[in-house]
């Protein structure tokens, strides 16, 4: 093999596998000398190279939506949930940036998908939605055990310092879901991986979306159009209870409870009746369930209604109107139901206030 071709070799590596921006700016330092360049030192090149393809493609193969999940979120699912996931669902692209949607998978209850998009300029650093230039770098690019890296740069200044003259503002827009999508955003090694989430219900869900980028000043935009279809998995169970509770320090009635797993995680809904409209407006509270020993289940973090690691973050919706109303939530997967929990009250202004009722689940 000449000098030329191992070159060839080399140059075209880096063009298929998305290295850091410092490795590649090294390689290329390296593979354009315009001195003469003994085999020995390109041999030294390739086994380089060679060490940082296998550690990007390791990297890679971790990031599937469940891996991402579980390693920033402390989101897990059950093993069945693997054959839900859909591959490769979408590719689209605007004039300046490429948009993959990598996976896909909806239980009937809610729908993640994990997109990729990557610049068609190397000299462009992607935005996510909602960030700014003066955002911390360090809180949107992750090291490799999926920690925040510790880096006070702004994200203007890593730009600057790594030679990026140009910012876009990237997502991907679900015009049926406005204001409902959650998302966790990832910037690594030139690449931004965006995780959306949204609830949804129905055995197969027709999904339109929009591939958009903007300037950082939004005065030029494109938006291109797709749609995916997806199809939802049967329930692993449902249990319930009809148990009824009066709550005179909330102002309401709880009037029972609903669970629907799923192998993404488990749903449950807590139907309840205002009684007293004042006193369940003059306080933060939520509602969720936990172990009999009052602790915490494991994290749901799909769709917008989800629990955490840090806690519940719950809504209410209204059910049908009037006094009647809804409070729906998440935990984690569970292979068989739970047949005992307790509904905790939450009290955000005192927690001592907080109350708890046992429930037998059916």
């Amino acid at each position: 093999m000449t000098e030329r071709d191992l070159e060839r070799v080399l140059t075209q590596s880096v063009q298929d596998v998305h290295l850091s921006d410092a490795v590649r700016r090294h390689i290329r330092l390296a593979t354009k000398e315009e001195r003469p360049v003994k085999m020995k030192k390109f041999a030294a090149i390739a086994l380089a190279v060679v060490l940082m393809l296998s550690a990007s493609i390791a990297v890679a193969e971790e990031l599937g939506l469940f891996d991402f999940l579980a390693r920033m979120m402390g989101q897990t699912v059950l093993p069945v949930a693997n054959e839900l996931v859909q591959s490769d669902v979408a590719y689209g692209e605007t004039d300046d940036v490429t948009f993959t949607v990598k996976q896909a998978v909806y239980d009937g209850k809610s729908v993640s998908l994990l997109v990729e998009m990557r610049a068609k300029d190397e000299n462009t650093f992607l935005v996510p939605d909602g960030w700014t230039l003066d955002d911390r770098y360090g809180a949107l690019a992750y090291d490799t055990e999926a920690e925040m890296l510790e880096d006070p740069r702004t994200i203007a200044e890593y730009a600057a310092e790594n030679h990026y003259s140009r910012f876009l503002n990237v997502s991907v827009v679900f015009p049926n879901h406005l204001g409902d999508v959650a998302g966790i955003d990832e910037w690594r090694n030139n690449v931004l991986t965006v995780i959306y989430t949204f609830n949804a219900e129905g055995d197969k869900l027709v999904l339109p979306l929009e591939y958009f980028t903007c300037n950082m000043a939004y005065t030029d935009s494109q938006r291109v159009p797709d749609q995916i279809t997806l199809t939802a998995c049967e329930p692993l169970w449902t249990v319930s209870s009809d148990e009824t509770f009066d709550v005179p320090n909330f102002g309401i009635r709880i009037d029972g409870v609903t669970i629907i797993g799923t192998p993404l995680q488990s749903y449950f809904y807590i139907d309840y009746t205002v009684t007293n409209y004042q006193q369940h407006n003059s306080f933060g509270w939520n509602a969720s369930l936990v172990g009999m020993g009052k602790e915490p289940l494991p994290a749901g973090v799909l769709g917008t209604g989800g629990t955490n690691s840090k806690g519940s973050t719950g809504m209410g919706l209204a059910r049908w109107g009037g006094q009647h109303m809804t409070w729906y939530d998440t935990f984690g997967a569970m292979e068989q139901p739970p047949t005992e929990l307790m509904i905790l009250l939450r009290n955000w202004d005192n927690f001592d206030l907080n109350e708890y009722f046992p429930i037998t689940l059916k």
